[in-house]
């Protein structure tokens, strides 16, 4: 094999694992603040689930303040009853009460909690937990915007690394080349 062919191949496999390493550091990284968006919910849910059973009802255990979740970054929780019908809600869409996938309320049953990216029909998405009371259930969420803008960040931060990588090799291995054929140049002309 000629010494170019030799080059060429080690800069692919150089590319190879760069590619792997680069798409693993991604990936880890969108993982891992998207699950961190669960954290506040999670909260949230809780000291919900913590008022309600100590004998609050649902309008004094959620948060006081209504927030317009269409618009606001601020956290909201919902507590829907046994038959799965909304009975306290911080959150609003615009004026009305948000409608959240009932459905989700079946792998509560099943598993205690349930941890859903919730897509409106607006398009914006949340981080939202549900969790079991012994009245019903309670969901918590906050909007996902920030974390997806810091996971496009990252996404950029991460391909502009690649590419500075697949650059910089691929220099590195044009002037090793060079200096080696240069170097056998001279000692072919002694």
């Amino acid at each position: 094999m000629k010494t170019g062919h030799k080059f060429l191949v080690l800069w692919l496999i150089i590319m190879f694992l760069v590619t792997f390493s680069s798409s693993l550091i991604y990936l880890i990284t969108q993982q891992t603040l998207r699950l961190g968006a669960n954290e506040q919910p999670v909260q949230l849910a809780t000291d919900t689930a913590l008022k309600l059973e100590n004998g609050q009802n649902a309008q004094q255990a959620i948060p006081a303040d209504k927030v317009n979740i269409a618009q606001s970054l601020a956290p909201f929780v919902m507590v829907f009853n046994k038959n799965n019908n909304l009975v306290a809600t911080s959150g609003m869409m615009g004026n009305r009460s948000p409608v959240y996938p009932i459905g989700v309320f079946a792998a509560v049953n099943k598993n205690g909690e349930d941890r859903v990216t919730w897509q409106t029909q607006t398009g914006l998405r949340y981080a939202t937990v549900a969790i079991k009371y012994s009245e019903g259930y309670i969901v918590a969420g906050k909007s996902l915007s920030e974390t997806e803008k810091l996971i496009d960040k990252v996404g950029r931060l991460v391909g502009l690394a690649w590419l500075a990588c697949a650059l910089f090799s691929a220099l590195a291995l044009v002037v090793l080349f060079s200096f080696i054929e240069k170097v056998f140049k001279l000692e072919l002309m002694k």
